[in-house]
């Protein structure tokens, strides 16, 4: 029994007055609270539009006895007057100039007191969340006020579609939100499967040793796993991103307005670009903890909160919100790439935040690489002293 308590005593010992193990056991509980709480801030602020978004609204052949129906204490709504043809206030919508467009039958109020009911149109655009937001209002206030028998009349009651979305516009929204998370999931699995074992595999076998005697460059070893390591994650990552595209058509085998043409031969090129990049930054990112660790047991573990950091940011594209407008942000690797790959997709493509995004991932690629061969250099990292 002394025996055993011993063993439990030193192994407790041991694992809680290392840094790295004590790291390894809190670590993950820490990153789950921000990751959830942030992934709650993010859900909360991408389908509620701002409280202070003024919606614009076309109202066409409104009666006057019905325009107090844009009072509400929830939204600010402005009506553009000056807009009195159908299908140019169609067009707006459907580009997301206006919010919503109500049409009220000719003669609407005289008709009220006749046999048959008249109609009330009201069309919107469902990629769009704030349309989407005020066209269920006007549709519950409608429904409220046609309650009344003095107001008896019919909602959408014809059978045009009023969802003025394009099927190009529904299949930018969807590839948005699916595409860019299931891609930076399969460029970081693809890197961490060949990453992490390559330099900590080598110090666990003690081949590293004989490597860094021969009569090559610390550095030059360095960037020659970093390329080598790439070059095989980019393989694996464009395996990936081949399979996914071909299988998004029966992925949304539901959807039956899903197209791909709207992305010509420069979408893909852009994000070929972008996913190179991206993966030279996972790779160097996962050997600096390779080296860094003992063994692969302990590379893997390190490499655990980077993939929920990274899973963080590729959950932003699932929002729904389009890609960001905010410059400065852009300078935030991994989030930029994600932000770019969103305005990719959803055809609002910005040369200048594409290119901040290109040079500032290759400065961090840059720092990384010589903080690598630095790391290489020493020999109480590459020999666990």
């Amino acid at each position: 029994m002394n025996n055993i308590w011993t063993i439990i005593k030193k192994e407790l010992k041991r694992i809680f007055t290392d840094k790295r193990m004590l790291a390894s056991l809190i670590l993950p509980g820490v990153l789950i609270f921000v990751l959830y709480s942030l992934m709650g801030d993010f859900m909360t602020s991408s389908f509620v539009p701002n409280e202070n978004y003024e919606y614009r609204i076309v109202a066409i052949n409104e009666p006057e006895s019905f325009s107090s129906i844009h009072n509400s204490e929830n939204y600010n709504i402005k009506i553009e007057d000056d807009i009195t043809d159908v299908d140019t206030a169609k067009s707006m919508l459907a580009n997301n100039q206006i919010e919503l467009i109500i049409v009220y039958e000719e003669d609407f109020e005289n008709k009220l007191l006749g046999e048959i009911k008249p109609n009330v149109s009201i069309y919107y655009n469902s990629t769009s969340t704030e349309s989407t937001e005020i066209y269920n209002y006007y549709l519950t206030a409608f429904s409220v006020i046609s309650v009344n028998v003095t107001y008896n009349f019919y909602v959408n009651a014809t059978e045009d579609d009023f969802d003025l979305a394009t099927d190009e516009d529904t299949s930018a929204m969807l590839i948005t939100m699916l595409v860019p998370f299931l891609l930076l999931v399969f460029l970081f699995s693809g890197c961490m499967a060949v990453s992490t074992e390559s330099i900590a595999g080598e110090k666990e076998r003690g081949t590293i040793a004989t490597l860094l005697v021969t009569p090559v460059k610390r550095s030059n070893i360095a960037l020659g796993k970093v390329i080598s390591l790439a070059i095989a994650s980019l393989v694996s990552s464009l395996s990936s991103f081949i399979g996914l595209i071909l299988s998004i058509p029966k992925l949304m085998g539901e959807v039956e307005s899903i197209t791909l043409s709207m992305y010509n031969l420069l979408t893909y090129i852009e994000i070929l670009i972008l996913m190179i990049v991206m993966v030279l930054l996972f790779t160097v990112v996962l050997s600096i903890i390779s080296t860094f660790a003992k063994s692969v047991k302990e590379a893997s573990q390190y490499s655990l909160p980077v993939m929920v950091i990274v899973m963080m940011f590729a959950m932003t594209s699932m929002m729904g919100t389009g890609a960001s407008n905010v410059t400065l942000l852009y300078l935030i690797p991994v989030y930029n790439i994600v932000q770019c790959m969103n305005a990719i997709f959803s055809l609002s493509f910005n040369v200048v935040n594409f290119l901040i995004t290109i040079f500032s991932n290759i400065v961090y690629i840059g720092i990384g690489i010589y903080l690598l061969t630095r790391m290489f250099n020493s020999e109480k990292i590459m020999f666990n002293k």
